[in-house]
């Protein structure tokens, strides 16, 4: 077994489901953050998760770490060309079927929430199919057109779409053509905007939270948290 090569930070369940095995919640931070970023919510949800927050490979020029490769040799638009990913993919791809070996999680529902940057590689390792993806939340994040290009997409995962009224760095437009995109596939999608600017909200939190948990038998009773203003996590 592999062990896997990018820092990351864990939270193992603190309250075992009944009858059935903890979802593994994988992480993903946006450009210029690091696992500990987006990890800091790890309290806000589920004790029945398994939460790993994976640290992106590349040292970003804004400070902390990024998906996709930023040396200006490697390619243009992040959103248009797919050498900015390639490695990215791989690798995360490894790392994820390492954790899961690790953790012995098969067959544990496995989900992918990312953030921004950490979004569009949600949408490209879970829209691969390499991996058996129970669901993925792109939390205000972008579709790359490669994806577009794909001769086959995995439909056999659910996708929650999560994007901020008030996004001063990516406009909902850009969830909301992802979502376009996803059903014109027949991939089960949903759209949920929240009131906010490029952040995390805690209302954000707890509603993504729940749809999480509804793949997780039995239910706890829903969430309910207010934003006390400012963001969470990015």
């Amino acid at each position: 077994m592999a062990e896997p090569s990018l820092e990351y930070l864990e939270r193992l369940p603190r309250v075992a489901p009944v009858g059935a095995a903890p979802p593994l919640v994988i992480l993903l931070h946006g450009r210029g953050a690091w696992a500990k970023t987006i990890f800091s919510i790890e309290g806000l949800l589920d004790p029945r998760f398994h939460v790993i927050a994976i640290q992106a490979p590349y040292p970003s020029a804004i400070g902390g770490f990024e998906w996709f490769h930023p040396l200006e040799d490697a390619g243009g638009n992040e959103i248009a060309d797919a050498t900015r990913f390639d490695e990215s993919e791989s690798l995360l791809t490894r790392e994820i079927q390492s954790h899961i070996e690790r953790t012995g999680s098969s067959p544990a529902p496995l989900f992918l929430w990312g953030f921004s940057q950490g979004a569009a590689m949600a949408l490209i390792v879970g829209l691969r199919g390499k991996l058996q993806i129970t669901g993925m939340v792109p939390m205000s994040g972008f579709l790359p057109s490669p994806i577009r290009r794909w001769k086959q997409w995995n439909k056999n995962t659910s996708v929650l779409l999560a994007h901020g009224t008030n996004d001063e760095v990516l406009s909902t437009e850009s969830s909301k053509k992802t979502q376009a995109f996803l059903e014109s596939k027949g991939i089960p999608v949903e759209y949920y905007e929240y009131k906010g600017r490029h952040k995390m909200t805690l209302d954000s939190i707890a509603y993504i939270n729940n749809w999480i948990a509804k793949f997780t038998t039995p239910q706890p009773p829903p969430t309910s948290l207010h934003s006390v203003g400012g963001g969470v996590a990015s």
